[in-house]
C-alpha cells in the first residue's frame, strides 16, 4: 500500500484522503438509492403510524398494471417526441448557422445562450405572464394581428394533435435547454479540422454532401451525449410543468414526474411512488443503451 509521508515524518493513508467525498456520496446518495429501493416493495405512507409492510412486488405489479400509470407514460412520451425533436431541428440548425463565418456571430450566440444562465422555474414563470389568456403580450399581440385568441394552459387540440397546454410546456422547454443542445454541436462543428473546411469551399462542395461527409461525423458524437442527457432530463421534467400548469388542467399535462410527486405527497402512497420511479430508471438505462447503440454503433463499425 502506498503511504504519503507528512514532513514530521508522519505516514498517512491515501485512503483517508478521499474518505470525506466518500462519506458524502454514501450518506447523501447511495442510502437513500438503497433505502428509497426497499421502501418500493412495501407498503409506507408516513401520515400513518404503522410499520412499513413488506408486499413484495405488489407496488410495481400496480404500477404496470394500471391504466392511470401507462396513460401518464403515455403523455410522457408525447411530450418526449415533440419535445426532443424541436429541440434537436432548432439547435442543429443554428449551430449550421454558426458553421458560416458572419459580422456579430459572437453576440448572436452569446445572447442565444442566455435561457441557460436563467433558472428553468424563472423561465416558466416568465412564460406563465408570456402566455396568460387575458393579460398576456402573446394573446394580445394575436388579437391586434390576426384577431383572435388561443387558450394556451387549456386542453383545446392544437394544430400539432396534442393540447394546447402541452404545447405550452414543450415551447417552454424547447426555449430553455435548445442553447444548450446547440452549445454541444458547435463544439462538435469547432473539432472539424480547419484543412477540411477549407478544401470543402475550394471544391464548392454542396451543402448536402458537406453536412453528409464532414459535418455529421464530428458532430455524431455530440448528438449522442445531447440526445442521453436531453432524454434523461425531460423524463424527469417538473419544475416548469408545476409552475405553468400544474399538471393540468385534469392530468393534460401530468407527466410521469409529476405523476410520482402526486402519488409520493397527495396520495401519500411512497411505495407506489418509489416502484415508479425505479421503472422509470430501467427505462433511462434501456433507452440510453439503444442511443450509444444506434448512433455510435455504426461508428465503431
Amino acid at each position: 500500500m502506498t503511504r504519503f509521508y507528512l514532513k514530521r515524518g508522519k505516514m498517512i493513508n491515501p485512503w483517508l484522503l478521499i474518505l470525506p467525498a466518500f462519506l458524502v456520496l454514501l450518506v447523501f446518495n447511495i442510502f437513500p438509492l438503497i433505502w428509497s429501493l426497499g421502501i418500493s416493495f412495501h407498503r409506507f405512507s408516513i401520515i400513518i403510524r404503522e410499520t412499513p409492510r413488506y408486499v413484495g412486488g405488489l407496488n410495481y405489479i400496480s404500477m404496470l398494471t394500471t391504466a392511470e400509470a401507462w396513460d401518464r407514460l403515455q403523455r410522457t412520451g408525447t411530450f418526449l417526441f415533440y419535445s426532443l425533436l424541436f429541440q434537436f431541428g432548432l439547435a442543429l440548425a443554428v449551430a449550421l448557422l454558426m458553421f458560416e463565418d458572419f459580422k456579430g456571430k459572437r453576440t448572436l450566440l452569446t445572447v442565444f445562450m442566455v435561457p441557460l444562465m436563467i433558472a428553468p422555474i424563472a423561465s416558466a414563470l416568465f412564460f406563465r405572464y408570456m402566455f396568460d389568456e387575458n393579460l398576456g403580450p402573446v394573446n394580445n399581440f394575436l388579437e391586434t394581428v390576426l384577431g383572435t385568441r388561443i387558450l394556451w394552459f387549456s386542453n383545446e387540440m392544437s394544430p400539432l394533435g396534442i393540447p394546447y397546454s402541452l404545447l405550452t410546456v414543450v415551447m417552454v422547454e424547447t426555449w430553455i435547454w435548445t442553447p444548450f443542445i446547440t452549445f454541444l454541436l458547435i463544439a462538435g462543428i469547432s473539432s472539424i479540422p480547419g484543412d477540411l473546411i477549407e478544401q470543402s469551399r475550394v471544391d464548392s462542395l454542396k451543402f448536402r454532401y458537406k453536412f453528409r461527409f464532414m459535418i455529421l461525423p464530428y458532430i455524431k458524437p455530440m448528438l449522442a451525449i445531447a440526445l442521453i442527457f436531453r432524454f434523461m432530463d425531460a423524463l424527469k421534467t417538473f419544475d416548469s410543468i408545476y409552475v405553468l400548469t400544474g399538471g393540468g388542467p385534469g392530468s393534460t399535462t401530468e407527466l410521469i414526474s409529476v405523476y410520482i410527486y402526486k402519488l409520493a405527497f397527495e396520495r401519500w402512497d411512497f411505495g407506489s411512488a418509489t416502484a415508479m420511479s425505479y421503472l422509470v430508471l430501467v427505462i433511462v438505462i434501456f433507452m440510453t443503451n439503444v442511443f450509444m447503440r444506434y448512433i455510435l454503433g455504426g461508428e465503431k463499425e
